[in-house]
Order: structure tokens, then C-alpha cells, then sequence
């Protein structure tokens, strides 16, 4: 056997055992993936919506207690760094996130 037939035969058997890895591993996470949608937890449509509809609104904007007490956080954490003015900064916009947890 020549050193080329011994490259080409080491080259075929690399390229099977590979190939055989990623199959298997694509095979596995196929399985994982249908074992998801088969075990989440379902919510009829109508519970859904009742459920939205049911949810309280929020005021918009913030209340003012919980505006001084951000203010007094910022202007507490100012105070207590070095080399920055006591009346160095002004807080211009306060609002409530949008975004909700998932959890």
C-alpha cells in the first residue's frame, strides 16, 4: 500500500466518522426539540385572552414617591464619589420600563 492510498483511506475513514458524529448529534437535538413541543405546557386561546383582559392597567408615568426616592439615590451615590459637584447633574426624564419578565 502506497502513502497515497494510505492518506486517501485515513481521509474516508475521518470524513464517515464525522459525518456519522454530526448526524447523530443533529438526530439528538431533533429529539430534544419534539420532546419540547410535546411536554409544553398549553394554554386554550380562551383562557389566553380572559386572562389579558383581566390584567389591571397601570397608571402611566411614576409616582412622585418613587421619583424623591430615585432622586435622593442618585443625589446620596453623587455625594459620597469624589471630584463630583453636589448640584452637578439633573435628572431630566423618569419612566417606567416597558419591557416584562417572562418568568
Amino acid at each position: 500500500m502506497s502513502l497515497g492510498q494510505i492518506f486517501l483511506t485515513a481521509l474516508l475513514y475521518t470524513l464517515i466518522g464525522m459525518g456519522t458524529v454530526f448526524c447523530v448529534l443533529i438526530f439528538i437535538s431533533i429529539c430534544i426539540w419534539l420532546l419540547g413541543k410535546a411536554f409544553a405546557p398549553k394554554k386554550p386561546a380562551v383562557q389566553a385572552v380572559a386572562a389579558a383582559a383581566a390584567e389591571p392597567e397601570e397608571p402611566e408615568g411614576i409616582r412622585p414617591e418613587v421619583v424623591a426616592a430615585i432622586m435622593a439615590a442618585i443625589h446620596q451615590q453623587l455625594k459620597d464619589e469624589e471630584g463630583v459637584p453636589e448640584e452637578g447633574y439633573i435628572v431630566r426624564n423618569v419612566r417606567r420600563a416597558t419591557w416584562r419578565h417572562t418568568s
